[in-house]
């Protein structure tokens, strides 16, 4: 960079050689851009600053106008007016945009003085000038912001006020009312903005719904109150009870303090009146179940009885008691007698489908060797798949010692009905094979209430197989898979029905796969014995309303303390070196829809103590579970978790859920808290089951 120069015009008045070298040393420390012209607009002087912002050196520019140098979006117009001002001792500043000598624009601030000489006229001009080009940009940054901001305040605004969610925001521990979207103000009849809380609503004194509002403040926690019963009034006083969900989510400021709670309140008055009903009618249909249960059982008796003495006088008569018979009364009478045992099997069957549909079929609990039972059905089987000519494979050595708990009688009784069908459907010359083998991991489509291990009994033949239309109804009661008169095979379409009905009863399930004209597999699977059995108050059950004390208590502990638990398991698998995938794993996918999964089933434990469970209702569980988790396996496969990763958040939930909810629940005297927290511990067995199911479903579909 050059030295800074001053040029001298001849002008008599102008400062002398030292006086101008003084002043240009002076001007050379000033952090901004100072340019110095003659009266005529001709530079006389040029910093170092000038040279640095413009881009010209000083010898380049000395002598030259102004405006030629230094450009501006000014018209010539323009400028030679600001000039003429200038020279007529007029001060001028302002902002402009102009140019570099690379061409390169910026905004500039700059402040124009007119210089006098000794006689008061005007000898030149000094202009400061400044790069406004940051300043600017920030400006321009900022405004954006703030548009960006307003425009998203609107946003969310928009949002609230049109959601069809009733949502009401309230301020401070007087809890008033800021803001309440019309959804909202439709809800409760009222308008409410301005007012406290209590002022709005008195009729709530004494119905809990201020106390949850004051936990929510002094936690910092959200509270959740599900189907809540409240009773408000009307215009004229009337009083109506209604049901409703409530959310009361506390807003943090920036200093962590509660200073607002956001209120989400959904009638769900409709939906509890129509679950009432249809509780009711279920109840009344399961009455009329089992008094259809119980009339089939008690005609199965009687219709045995006679039944019985047929047989017996048959075979009577087959010794002869009552006389020789002829050839062809012996073959009559063998008949007579053939057709009364196979009745009698008949109405066996339809007694064990109503024992089962009214509750009385129990089944035993022991340790059994597989081996033991497998060779019994087939024994029982062998003579019959030998006169039609099939040929029996028994590959149950695979199995080895392996042992299974349940009813041994049963579990016979369902492989003798597999092996039968299985030889009734197949034609001379194919085949019917057996195998047994323990595993840890069931197929997606079998439903089991515990996390294994399995003791699994394919029984497979090369038989008519299924239409893949019918495959989904075998299952169910009075079907035959061949269902035309002329079917070959009778039989009242039962035995299928009653094997799965067995199968679950004992905690294990029977599922079937098929393809027509090649087979059909179908496969028991059963409880593998432990080396101890489990302890009476995990395998509880409730088998009629209030049965096990406190079961409510729990669920409504675990939907109470659904979200602290949800926060509580997110901390715990990021720090847990077994599950790596969490850490690179957002929190929005990382809690996934756990907590509504906890609130369901908290509402389920309810539902369980107040209506009566059944094993079914632990086996498959709500409808809205088994979607939830099976989702979020899904998800964990797409995220690209691994199975023992999803196994282990599972272990960490309920290691979890187990002493906030004993210690939440524990508050209430009459709590059975190791039973109940025995059946929470199913369910979530059940869940990971499910969710392990939808995981591997995902990885098939290449969706992992």
């Amino acid at each position: 960079m050059s030295e800074p120069h001053l040029y001298t015009p001849p002008d008599p008045a102008a400062p002398g050689e030292l006086s101008s070298a003084y002043l240009a040393q002076l001007l050379e420390a000033v952090e901004q851009a100072v340019i110095a012209t003659d009266a005529a607009g001709r530079i006389v002087f040029w910093n170092r600053c000038a040279e640095r912002l413009y881009g010209w050196r000083a010898e380049e520019v000395l002598g030259r106008d102004v405006v030629e140098v230094v450009p501006s979006e000014m018209s010539r117009e323009q400028a030679a007016e600001l000039m003429e001002r200038l020279r007529d001792g007029q001060r001028w500043q302002g902002e402009f945009p102009v140019k570099r000598r690379d061409g390169s624009r910026f905004h500039a601030w700059v402040s124009d003085v007119p210089l006098r000489g000794p006689d008061g006229a005007v000898v030149g001009i000094v202009g400061v000038s400044t790069d406004l080009t940051s300043r600017v940009q920030a400006q321009a940054a900022l405004d954006r912001a703030e548009d960006e901001a307003r425009h998203e305040r609107e946003r969310l605004w928009s949002v609230f006020r049109n959601s069809p969610a009733a949502l009401a925001l309230v301020r401070g521990p007087d809890y008033v009312f800021e803001l309440a979207n019309a959804a909202y103000v439709r809800l409760v009849g009222r308008e409410v903005v301005g007012t406290g809380f209590r002022g709005a609503f008195p009729e709530l004194e004494g119905q809990g719904i201020f106390e949850q509002l004051d936990d929510a403040w002094r936690s910092g926690r959200a509270q959740v109150a599900i189907e809540r019963k409240v009773r408000l009034s009307r215009p004229g006083g009337e009083r109506v009870d209604r049901y409703f969900d409530f959310t009361f989510q506390p807003l943090a400021e920036a200093d962590g303090r509660t200073e607002r709670i956001l209120i989400q309140a959904t009638e769900v008055t409709g939906q509890v009146y129509a679950r009432q009903s249809a509780e009711q009618a279920r109840h009344a249909a399961d009455e009329a179940n089992r008094a259809k249960s119980q009339f089939l059982a008690n005609m199965s008796h009687e219709i045995r009885t006679p039944i019985n003495a047929i047989t017996g006088y048959a075979e009577l008569l087959e010794l002869g008691i009552g006389g020789s018979l002829t050839e062809q009364q012996r073959h009559q009478v063998e008949r007579i007698r053939s057709s009364s045992e196979h009745l009698t099997t008949l109405v066996n069957e339809v007694l064990d489908l109503a024992k089962v549909e009214s509750g009385q079929m129990s089944v035993q609990r022991e340790q059994v060797a597989v081996a033991q039972v497998l060779a019994d059905a087939l024994a029982m089987v062998q003579p019959q798949a030998a006169q039609r000519g099939l040929r029996l494979f028994d590959h149950t050595s695979e199995a080895g010692e392996a042992a299974f708990v349940g009813d041994a009688d049963r579990v016979r009784q369902i492989l003798t009905n597999l092996l039968s069908n299985g030889v009734k459907f197949t034609e001379p010359g194919g085949r019917v094979s057996v195998c047994a083998t323990v595993t840890d991991g069931p197929d997606a489509d079998a439903r089991l209430p515990g996390p294994g291990p399995w003791v699994r009994i394919d029984v497979e033949d090369t038989g008519m197989g299924i239409p893949p239309e019918r495959l989904s109804t075998v299952f169910d009661p009075f079907v035959q898979v061949d269902a035309s008169y002329t079917r070959q095979a009778g039989g009242t379409g039962l035995g299928l029905t009653i094997s799965r009905r067995l199968a679950r009863l004992m905690e294990g399930d029977l599922t079937v796969r098929s393809t027509l004209g090649r087979g059909s597999c179908f496969t028991l699977w059963l409880n593998a014995a432990p080396e101890t059995e489990p302890a009476a108050a995990d395998r509880r059950w409730p088998r009629a309303p209030h049965e096990l004390p406190g079961l409510a208590d729990v669920g409504r502990a675990l939907a109470r303390l659904a979200e602290p638990l949800v926060e509580e398991l997110g901390r715990r698998l990021v720090d847990d070196p077994a599950v790596p995938s969490a850490r690179k794993t957002e929190r929005v996918q990382m809690h996934d829809h756990a907590a509504t999964f906890l609130v369901d089933m908290g509402l389920a434990l309810v539902t369980l103590d107040e209506a009566g469970g059944e094993p079914a209702l632990m086996r498959d569980g709500t409808e809205i579970q088994r979607v939830i988790t099976e989702r979020h396996g899904a998800q964990r496969a797409r995220i690209g978790w691994s199975e023992d990763e999803l196994r282990r958040e599972f272990q960490l939930l309920r290691e979890i859920v187990g002493p906030l909810v004993h210690a939440e629940a524990a508050r209430s005297a009459k709590v059975d808290l190791e039973a109940a927290l025995g059946v929470l511990d199913r369910l979530l067995q059940q869940a990971e089951l499910v969710s392990l199911r939808g995981f591997r479903l995902a990885r098939q579909r290449g969706e992992g």
